[in-house]
């Protein structure tokens, strides 16, 4: 029976592993030879910034206005008045922040808070009745507000300026931010992006949810990879600064797709840009933002279904369009299987996984008892070694993810190295948590079942408690 089961699903296992190894392998080559463009390492005094033609920057937080986003705006913003009280004076002219809301208490209770701070915080609150001109709904709706805001003039700065695009929780600490400036000062690019790490709250969340998190860095080294090449196969939408008069250019009335709202506006912001202004206009700017993971395991999930989900909208939008398909053949190719083999390989993760945590152990004891006997291997040794190397790759991916995420968690070198062992451990599981979320988006985007909810992830263990998750697509 064992030989029979293990017939069938041993070549798909090998297919799938090996297929999630070419991901981890270009995680892996960025890594080694180019770790030194993932993040920038010198720092920036404000004295340099000063000798330098700084444009302006505008931190914009976009948000429903939902419970428990207050406190984690206020926290964001902070580290940004923090870094202007340095010298209030320069700071004044090359800094400003804008909160984006539906909600009329918070954008005010926001305003009042920093009255007094050395740069402009404005709240620009969303009309309930604003309508696109294409009928664009959820986050988007709030951006393309803003844009048109700014069109009319809104907080409109002299010279050459960016906005800084921030998720509720964000946090970008003022060696960081001065950075950036840094960075702005001399780039050609129109949109860049920066690595983001998870420390914030780090111990509030789920040993599950952390593990997960674990994740996320070693993929931005693909971010980088994907930006310097100019080939927009991923976007996320905070540490996403872009040139304010491309952004205006371009907007963020994206529609939607059948008659339902894209939940990942960035993917389809990037596509947009792609087809606007070509692979010129992206760059990496190197600068590392601060996020917080999910307290739950429920909204782990959740945020995973959401990301799948949306670049499938994307996707097929992008193929409808005629600047799309107006593009040469080949790159059209990389562009939909690129993003297909990412989706792909993060779906069948639980499906691999799944069958190597029922079959490996059964090789390993049979290999053993081979060994011991003198008899053939159940399975060649170099199938064993090749699989086992990858999840070598993986495991070690894990461990320098986490080993960003705990270093400005605030945690001892005893806890970092703790929580560094626990990430590993428990990721074989974290894995199949995540991946299930996309192979569920994957099959439900198949069977046809396109409805969307905007619900951002809570920012506070309270607010995620109080989610009724059976209203949450």
């Amino acid at each position: 029976m064992y030989e029979d089961a293990f017939r069938f699903a041993g070549p798909f296992l090998v297919v799938a592993i090996s297929l999630i190894a070419l991901r981890l392998l270009a995680y892996w080559w960025s890594f080694t030879f180019h770790w030194g463009r993932y993040r920038r390492r010198d720092e920036v005094s404000t004295a340099r910034l000063r000798d330098m033609a700084v444009p302006h920057a505008k931190i914009q937080v976009t948000t429903r206005g939902s419970a428990g986003s207050t406190e984690v705006i206020l926290r964001g913003i902070r580290q940004v008045v923090t870094l202007a009280e340095e010298d209030p004076e320069f700071y004044g002219h090359v800094l400003s922040v804008e909160v984006v809301t539906e909600s009329e208490v918070q954008a005010r209770l926001l305003e009042r808070t920093f009255a007094a701070a050395p740069i402009p915080v404005h709240g620009l609150v969303v009309p309930g009745d604003y309508v696109t001109e294409n009928g664009t709904e959820l986050k988007a709706r709030g951006l393309h507000y803003a844009v048109e805001r700014r069109r009319a003039g809104w907080n409109s700065k002299p010279g050459r300026t960016f906005v800084v695009h921030y998720d509720e929780e964000s946090v970008m600490v003022p060696g960081e931010l001065r950075k950036l400036l840094a960075v702005l000062a001399t780039t050609e690019k129109k949109i860049l992006e920066g690595p983001i790490y998870y420390p914030l709250e780090y111990t509030n969340a789920s040993a599950l949810c952390r593990a997960m998190e674990a994740n996320r860095p070693v993929g931005c080294f693909e971010c980088r990879h994907v930006m310097e090449k100019g080939v927009p196969l991923h976007l996320h939408g905070s540490n996403l600064v872009i040139e304010e008069k491309f952004e205006n250019t371009l907007g963020w009335d994206i529609g939607n797709h059948d008659g339902r709202p894209f939940i990942a506006e960035d993917y389809v912001f990037g596509m947009n840009a792609f087809l606007l202004g070509g692979s010129q206009v992206f760059g990496w700017h190197g600068c590392v933002m601060l996020e917080q993971p999910p307290f739950s395991v429920k909204s782990a999930f959740k945020q995973r279904h959401r990301w799948i989900f949306g670049v499938l909208q994307g996707l097929a939008m992008a193929r409808r369009s005629d600047q799309f398909g107006r593009l040469p053949a080949g790159l059209r190719r990389n562009l939909v299987w690129g993003t297909r083999f990412r989706i792909a390989t993060f779906a069948m993760g639980v499906v691999a996984g799944g069958f190597a945590l029922l079959f490996l152990p059964l090789v390993l004891v049979r290999g053993v008892g081979a060994l011991a006997t003198g008899g053939s291997p159940p399975t060649h040794p170099g199938l064993v070694l090749w699989m086992a190397g990858v999840g070598a790759l993986w495991l070690g991916s894990v461990l320098i993810g986490a080993w960003c995420n705990v270093a400005d968690a605030g945690l001892s070198s005893l806890g970092r190295w703790t929580e560094i062992a626990r990430a590993v451990a428990i990721a074989p599981i974290a894995g199949l948590i995540e991946s299930s979320a996309a192979l569920r988006a994957v099959v439900q985007w198949g069977m046809g079942r396109r409805e969307v909810l905007w619900q951002p992830t809570p920012k506070t263990k309270a607010a995620d408690a109080s989610v009724d998750w059976r209203n949450v697509a």
